[in-house]
């Protein structure tokens, strides 16, 4: 009887030929292979390892928080990134990682974020008071606009010059865009290195590591108080020391903020107004049933909340993730060696027909306390599971809730009949997005 019994999949030249569909089509060749070998496979990943690709709710929440102290992240998804990104909360492992999130979550609990409300509501008026309207413009590129100004106001509550706004910006989408190609194409990480890529984008991240030291050194001078997330983090002590973050760790922190913070809840926002644009029916009862609320009711809105999750269900920004066994581990009839990869597939989990009623279509309500299933909570994980839940998650929905409650109050969306494409990078971005925009 064999020690390990894996999933079945790809052995070694099979595994060599989908390596070379994924870089190029990595949706399409998953949704293939899930569909060939079922809710879980294997693939050879060379020097007789192998990595599991899953998208059963049951092996996931396995992963992910059962046995999670099994688990940690890979070295991809950590280090790769963190060489542009710094060492924050998303690229670090182990014991560091547990101490910053102990420090950090107290300051990301919905009391909290409270206090960054006005925050918001004044970003998005102030953003939304020059929103164009036309017909088959790409919405993409303002939400992503929206996003980062968002979150940067909320970390930095001051004016910051708009040639470092922009810098910071396209340093931030720069350096995602490239760290997917060394993960997915790590064979040609010398060719990277060789044509002075790597290079290149190292000296931008430390352009923009500059850019943010420069911001919290005018903070400390300043001595003033601001109700924002750079207060938070300025003012947090570990409970062993009694002592602060050094700089490098601040900065390394609020690095990975704006990144986690803007990507993920600007493609949230535009997917869900691609789908409220096809939609109408729903559109319209969004902004009747929400035309009159606070900003507090509008946060714990049931009828924005629902068609926000409904949007990241169908195309959740954070569509997937690794973990690396470290130890020998066991699933149902499945067993597999310590280093062994489980590569996680949430979007795939997200649309399995038998835990939801027609999967592909978009409907908020299956979201409301009264149709929304025990068994549907655990195959949804539109902010990842686990003890390594996104720590922004309130105020990603409370900032999403407010942004959607005043565009639909102002703007209506219409469809033009372009189906975006899936771009799964770190997050899962659209190509474009053409709507029709029109005010109410």
């Amino acid at each position: 009887m064999p020690k390990y019994n894996l999933p079945p999949g790809y052995g070694f030249f099979e595994s060599y030929a989908r390596t070379i569909k994924l870089v190029k089509q990595p949706l399409e060749v998953m949704a293939y292979s899930f569909n060939r070998f079922g809710d879980s496979y294997s693939v050879y990943a060379g020097a007789g390892t192998k990595t599991i690709m899953t998208r059963n709710a049951e092996f996931i929440n396995h992963v992910l928080q059962k046995q999670h102290r099994s688990y940690q992240k890979s070295r991809l998804s950590t280090e790769m990134l963190a060489k542009y990104a710094g060492h924050g909360l998303l690229t670090t492992v182990g014991e560091y990682w547990l101490r910053q999130r102990r420090l950090i979550q107290p300051g990301f609990h919905v009391q909290k974020i409270k206090a960054l409300y006005e925050i918001i509501d004044k970003t998005v008026d102030k953003f939304l008071e020059d929103f164009p309207t036309k017909e088959n413009m790409d919405i993409y590129p303002l939400m992503h606009r929206a996003a980062f100004q968002i979150v940067v106001d909320s970390l930095f509550d001051i004016d910051i010059e708009e040639e470092k706004f922009n810098e910071l910006a396209t340093i931030i989408s720069e350096a995602q865009t490239f760290v997917v190609k060394e993960i997915r194409q790590p064979h040609l990480n010398w060719w990277f290195r060789l044509k002075g890529q790597e290079r290149y984008h190292l000296e931008r991240s430390a352009q923009a590591r500059e850019i943010i030291k420069g911001i919290i050194k005018g903070r400390r001078e300043s001595n003033e108080e601001f109700n924002d997330l750079l207060d938070m983090l300025l003012n947090t002590r570990y409970e062993d020391t009694g002592e602060p973050m050094t700089d490098d760790q601040l900065v390394d922190e609020i690095f990975i903020l704006i990144i986690a913070g803007h990507e993920t809840t600007a493609n949230a926002l535009a997917w869900t107004l691609y789908l409220l644009a096809n939609n109408p029916e729903i559109q319209e009862e969004l902004r009747s049933s929400t035309s009159s609320l606070s900003i507090e009711e509008t946060v714990k809105s049931s009828e924005l909340s629902c068609t926000v999750q409904e949007s990241m269900r169908l195309y959740p920004p954070a569509w997937i993730t690794d973990r690396i066994a470290l130890e020998d581990d066991e699933f149902q009839d499945y067993k597999f060696p310590k280093g062994s990869t489980v590569i996680t597939v949430f979007r795939e989990a997200h649309r399995d027909p038998r835990i939801w009623k027609d999967p592909e279509k978009f409907d908020p309500s299956r979201f409301e306390k009264k149709n929304f299933t025990k068994e549907q909570s655990k195959a949804y994980y539109p902010f990842g599971a686990g003890p390594r839940l996104c720590i922004g998650n309130n105020f990603a929905m409370a900032e999403m809730a407010i942004f959607m409650q005043k565009f639909v109050q102002k703007f209506k969306v219409i469809a033009t009949g372009q189906v975006p494409k899936e771009i799964p990078l770190i997050t899962l971005r659209p190509d474009k997005i053409l709507l029709s925009v029109e005010k109410v």
